[in-house]
């Protein structure tokens, strides 16, 4: 997917945010502990979010 349309779509959400990790298709393979940090972080912040889906 283009780079410009991932970004599009980034700003059509609300809260949205892009995390790129440099190492190809494989991103879970590649860079376990890079897409495990990031994976937690989104849970973590949807976690704490309140109801509505505000922080």
């Amino acid at each position: 997917m283009p780079q410009d349309d991932v970004a599009e779509l980034v700003r059509m959400i609300p809260g949205g945010r892009t995390v790129t990790i440099p190492v190809g298709h494989l991103v879970h393979d590649a860079a376990p502990e890079a897409f495990t940090e990031t994976v937690s972080d989104f849970l973590d912040t949807e976690q704490n979010a309140s109801p509505d889906g505000r922080s």
